[in-house]
């Protein structure tokens, strides 16, 4: 495994000086993903490695609602979390997490999975194992970001955990698995029968995860988001050393990967090799590329105006790279894409290791979030959680200046979302002597 030192964070800052950031609450361990379960600003927050969902209530750590056996190496550990589409009612609470093989937590995994909670108001209780996944040999790329559409469905991400196989558009490979994939599943855990490859034939068969792939072809993504007025779907993607990506993700797209990250018209990829799993499937380009790798996090529709009506229904993304930014994008009217004009009209930031913000100046929203793992609204604004250990809110106060008094954080390990920064490209048979 490797690991690697965050650079200490910065002050928070926004660019809109209309806004203002607090610190809300410390003290969190390696915190990866948040849900308010009441108007009154009550959290969930997931702590990757040590697998506990902590309760954050009136700007402080209040309680440990469970405490998960969970593999933490590298990407592994606590990674999503969804409240169920009637959670009012029915107090449902989905998590992702990679299983530890022990009864406490361990390096080695067991596999990656979903399993549904109830809420009571100061525990989760285990109701039902929903999904499983693989967890080998990884240990990185686990993705993990776990969404209900407006559909009522269950997406799941997982990233590729350095697997060969056709869901990996390697075109001689005989397997296919739930990795490399957004899943399409029901609440239940149960394949949707609408999905782009299901079959009834794959059932019990060895190839019966593709009953559950709705998208695949994606090396590793750390945020999905459906768009509050269209209703489509987006997720970011990591690269090795060179293109991340934003796209728009339907049914049966084919992200390219391992074949093809960032636009064909830059990489020289070609399609004709892409691995097909049905007449659905299809490739498409991403909406939006960094040449240098910047590391997108989490990918946020503000669906609310608590920012101010100018930033309603934006997408915002948050990055590992460069101290923690947090990116805004307007949308085309069609919404079918990104609003990009002047040197990103061609949709590539053409940045550089030593300029990674080149070209995207007007798209800077926050600087110095460190590791973004989360963007949420909540009450009273918008909501951004740093794997550093903090939990931000951003909010309407124009009395006071863009420049925060937010106390800078402590360098910490940064769990192997870095690792997916440095150059690496396996080798496999069909690559030999490329």
């Amino acid at each position: 495994m490797i690991t690697s030192l965050a650079a200490p964070c910065a002050a928070q800052t926004v660019v809109d000086p209309a806004l203002r950031v607090q610190r809300w609450v410390k003290g969190l361990s390696q915190p990866t993903g948040m849900a308010f379960v009441d108007d009154a600003g009550t959290a969930l927050v997931l702590e990757k490695s040590t697998g506990r969902v902590r309760i954050v209530a009136n700007k402080q750590i209040s309680g440990t609602a469970v405490d998960l056996p969970v593999a933490g190496n590298s990407e592994r550990g606590l990674l999503g979390v969804a409240l169920s589409p009637g959670f009012v009612s029915d107090r449902l609470v989905y998590l992702y997490y990679t299983r530890s093989s022990t009864s406490s937590d361990s390096d080695t995994a067991s596999d990656n999975r979903v399993e549904r909670f109830k809420w009571n108001g100061s525990t989760l209780a285990f109701d039902r194992k929903v999904l499983t996944m693989p967890a080998t040999p990884g240990p990185n790329h686990d993705a993990g970001k776990i969404a209900f559409g407006p559909d009522g469905k269950l997406y799941v991400t997982i990233g590729d955990l350095n697997r060969n196989e056709s869901n990996e558009n390697f075109e001689k490979a005989k397997t296919i698995t739930r990795s490399g994939a957004i899943l399409r599943v029901n609440p239940s855990g149960s394949s949707v029968t609408s999905n782009p490859f299901y079959d009834a034939k794959f059932i019990g068969t060895q190839y019966q995860a593709i009953n559950d792939i709705y998208a695949y072809g994606i090396r590793n993504t750390f945020g999905i988001a459906f768009d509050p007025v269209t209703n489509l779907l987006w997720d970011t993607e990591n690269g090795t050393d060179s293109y991340d990506e934003i796209n728009r993700v339907d049914r049966g797209f084919n992200s390219g990967w391992e074949d093809i990250m960032g636009p064909t018209s830059r990489n020289g990829g070609t399609t004709g090799k892409l691995v097909s799993l049905g007449a659905a499937a299809h490739y498409e380009e991403p909406k939006f590329s960094w040449k240098t790798p910047i590391a997108p996090t989490d990918a946020y529709f503000m669906g609310t105006s608590r920012l101010g009506k100018q930033y309603a229904h934006d997408l915002f993304v948050g990055t590992v790279k460069d101290g923690g930014v947090i990116f805004r994008f307007d949308m085309s009217p069609s919404r079918k894409t990104l609003g990009l004009s002047g040197a990103l009209a061609d949709g590539v930031a053409d940045n550089s290791g030593d300029a990674l913000l080149a070209e995207q100046s007007d798209l800077v929203f926050g600087n110095g979030f460190g590791v973004v793992t989360d963007i949420l609204a909540g009450p009273g604004g918008m909501y951004v959680l740093s794997l550093s250990g903090s939990m931000y809110r951003i909010t309407t106060e124009t009395s006071i200046a863009r420049s925060l008094v937010a106390i800078p954080e402590p360098s910490v390990i940064v769990f192997a979302t870095i690792a997916l920064l440095l150059p690496r490209r396996r080798r496999s048979p069909r690559r030999a002597g490329q």
